[in-house]
């Protein structure tokens, strides 16, 4: 049962190949190609189908990072991850000249959000249609449940990134140039009634690791209400994201794991935030129960014909510590084959753990962060210092010779020491673990920030030391330290290369965002690019272009940029 979702996923991508959308071809709020009732779905069966496209839809904008909106979504350019000078020329470095409304990278996540809805809005009118048979009308409102869930997510993400865009509700059937733009609080407000109305047709645990459960739609029903309270100022908005966040914490299903568990729990010298991120332990049916929802990869899935069913992490993430003279190889000792397209920032590689604040903290532990490189090349210097530790003036030297890539820490979250495939010819650059979607500390932390922002910032602390008391660190939160920097470094802490970054800062409004980057951006030349304040991406041009019947205006700051 584990992988019967992604195998169902394998199959499906080959079958609806010729009736799925063009999506290069996507340049609006609805697709070129429209699938209809009488052309295509005759059957419940079918629409589910078209259900679990979204599921690989979502995967690929969240956990693809083979591409710049992928790279975006893991938090490039953001207080946690920046891109190694060697490389800024082609990637995230200017902010004059990577966010702008022309940004290729910026369209291309919006319009991945909307062609989500427009499937989720076909999926929704297929399944309201009582002509449409399902095996049990109890399957037409699981199906209908998820469809819906897809399309409050790509609402309420579309606004937390981009702010003042469409409320799309209905399947388009004709080409249209009219769609009205929203506020945010609006999209907000839509997403929420959505996921408030499927409650009840989600169940609370499932059997396919993969699907959505109710967790999932409670966790965004705290984040969108928090978002909405951000907007609007309302009280009553951050009391019920404290309440479905509550539901969570509290309700009985789901529980921070303390001790060592799963698939490796017996080799010595780990900890149980080291076993979070082996290979079988992601998915709350393997024992994990602070998983809410996780993508789903695989590598049977991916030699099928999968390409998305991998995740290619070390590649992306790792650094290129074979740069670095006396130490050689492309093996697990090295991360994997890293070529450093991302690196951490000084934040999140050094300034949140300082013992000051993190002493005895397991995440930032040499077994989940690995700083310290020692030589392994027995050709050099005659093989007398393969075992020692290479000084850090040696790694310093290395990094000015590959600009920053050759040398910064290992995050074992990001990799693996048993690669798979190697005997079918793989490199060690991919890993085929389940990614976490939502796990039960960052709905604790959206709980902090609403009682932060509700007035509460005791509470706001006693959530937070929930994580740093699992985490083992010596130094709990008080009412005094806890501010949003203080949140948001904790969301560093734990969720490092897990959360949508660019989301968090941008939904948390005000100038947050741009201050942040400002104060961690590891690069002289970030610095100075970034001249102006922004809570929100710039709509597209091409999409404020397009909607020619209707005026839109774009996001302040964003004007003639």
């Amino acid at each position: 049962m584990k992988k019967y979702l992604i195998y169902r996923i394998v199959i499906l991508a080959t079958i609806l190949l010729n009736f799925s959308c063009d999506d290069d071809e996507f340049l609006n709020q609805e697709p070129e190609t429209f699938l209809t009732v009488d052309n295509v779905f005759t059957s419940g069966v079918q629409v589910e189908q078209l259900v679990l496209t979204m599921y690989q839809q979502d995967r690929a904008l969240h956990g693809y990072i083979d591409n710049n909106q992928g790279r975006v979504m893991y938090g490039q350019g953001t207080d946690v991850f920046t891109v190694p000078t060697f490389r800024q020329n082609t990637n995230f470095s200017d902010y004059n000249s990577t966010i702008t409304p022309n940004a290729g990278r910026l369209y291309n996540i919006y319009t991945d959000l909307y062609q989500m809805i427009a499937r989720s809005n076909l999926a929704i009118s297929l399944a309201e249609q009582e002509s449409i048979p399902f095996e049990s009308e109890e399957l037409r409102r699981y199906v209908l449940a998820q469809a819906k869930f897809f399309r409050a997510k790509a609402h309420g993400q579309a606004a937390e990134l981009f702010g003042r865009v469409a409320i799309v509700d209905e399947p388009t059937t004709t080409v249209r140039f009219d769609y009205e733009q929203s506020e945010r609080s609006e999209i907000y407000q839509f997403a929420i009634n959505d996921l408030e109305s499927i409650l009840d047709d989600l169940p609370e645990i499932t059997n396919e690791p993969g699907r959505v459960v109710k967790g999932a739609a409670q966790h965004f029903l705290s984040e969108f209400y928090l978002g909405l309270g951000i907007e609007t100022g309302s009280e009553d908005a951050y009391d019920k994201s404290i309440e479905y966040a509550s539901d969570v914490i509290d309700g009985g299903i789901y529980s921070l794991m303390t001790s060592r568990f799963g698939s490796r729990a017996s080799e010595p010298g780990k900890n149980v935030w080291w076993d979070l991120f082996r290979l079988n332990n992601q998915n709350y049916s393997d024992g994990n129960t602070e998983s809410i929802w996780c993508y789903q990869f695989d590598y049977e899935a991916y030699k099928a014909g999968d390409e998305g069913a991998r995740l290619a992490l070390p590649y992306y993430l790792s650094p290129v510590w074979r740069a670095i003279p006396g130490v050689i190889g492309e093996d697990e000792y090295t991360g994997g084959r890293g070529v450093a397209y991302l690196r951490p920032t000084d934040l999140t590689e050094t300034i949140i753990w300082d013992s000051s604040i993190s002493d005895g903290d397991i995440r930032g532990d040499e077994s989940n962060i690995r700083r310290t490189v020692y030589y392994n090349d027995p050709n050099y210097e005659g093989g007398t210092l393969v075992g020692q530790v290479v000084p850090q003036e040696e790694l310093d030297a290395a990094n000015e010779g590959l600009a920053d890539g050759a040398y910064f820490p290992i995050y074992e979250k990001f990799t693996t020491d048993q690669f798979e495939g190697l005997e079918d010819g793989e490199r060690r650059q991919n890993i085929w673990r389940d990614d976490y979607v939502i796990r039960l500390p960052e709905t604790i932390l959206l709980r902090a920030e609403a009682k932060l922002r509700s007035g509460d910032p005791q509470g706001a602390a006693d959530d937070i030391n929930m994580i740093r008391e699992r985490a083992q660190c010596n130094i709990l939160a008080t009412a005094e330290m806890v501010d949003l920097d203080f949140i948001l470094d904790e969301r560093a802490r734990e969720l490092f290369g897990e959360e949508s970054r660019w989301n968090t800062l941008l939904r948390m409004g005000g100038s947050i965002a741009s201050d942040r980057i400002r104060t961690y951006a590891k690069y002289d030349y970030q610095v100075s690019s970034l001249t102006f304040d922004f809570n929100t991406f710039p709509i597209p041009q091409t999409i404020i272009d397009r909607n020619k019947d209707v005026v839109w205006q774009q996001n302040p700051g964003w004007e003639n940029r």
